[in-house]
């Protein structure tokens, strides 16, 4: 960390955390009206404020670009109201564009990475940008499933027996040589 003995450092990296953590926030309040903090809670900010720095540096390590347009596509153009996209292990969906109480949504645009129901990260700005919670193989599952969509999806039908678009079981012997049901082929352009 640049110099986080550096009282102004250290009581700004608080203020851009304390929307969002409590901690920081009383900590900043506490710096203003006493004008000082104790030994401890410097120590505390400087450990938390480290912490935080190596937490981003491990995600930013598992961030790999990635073209998502194929999968965005599938998103976008498929008909209908929630799509999920399984392949690789993982499922993908669309950030919602608005709230709602109505406001934008902070990623409106990115698609939603998940492996079962733990989030991974998200893909915006032609990045996947890992979560905290991110698995290792997470990432290169991620660049292979956008590469081909379409692929992928078969293949995750085959394996498991559960169709890559709705996640239902599929029965029929030719949806699951093909690895997805006939419905789903035609909602989502397969």
């Amino acid at each position: 960390m640049d110099n986080l003995s550096n009282e102004d450092v250290v009581i700004d990296k608080l203020e851009e955390m304390m929307t969002w953590n409590t901690f920081a926030r009383s900590l900043v309040n506490q710096h203003l009206a006493k004008g000082r903090l104790s030994p401890n809670q410097w120590a505390a900010a400087e450990r938390m404020i480290a912490k935080m720095a190596a937490n981003k540096v491990a995600r930013d390590a598992k961030s790999v670009d990635v073209n998502v347009g194929k999968i965005n596509d599938l998103l976008v153009h498929a008909k209908v109201k929630r799509p999920v996209f399984r392949a690789e292990g993982l499922k993908f969906s669309l950030a919602p564009i608005t709230l709602k109480n109505g406001q934008p949504a902070a990623n409106a645009g990115a698609v939603y990475v998940k492996a079962g129901d733990e989030y991974q990260g998200k893909i915006s700005g032609g990045k996947f940008h890992a979560g905290r919670d991110c698995l290792d193989d997470t990432p290169q599952a991620v660049v292979r499933a956008a590469q081909d969509p379409r692929g992928v999806a078969v293949q995750y039908g085959r394996d498991t027996g559960i169709c890559a678009c709705c996640g239902r079981t599929l029965t029929d012997p030719v949806s699951i040589e093909m690895g997805i049901g006939p419905i789903c082929a035609e909602k989502w352009g397969l």
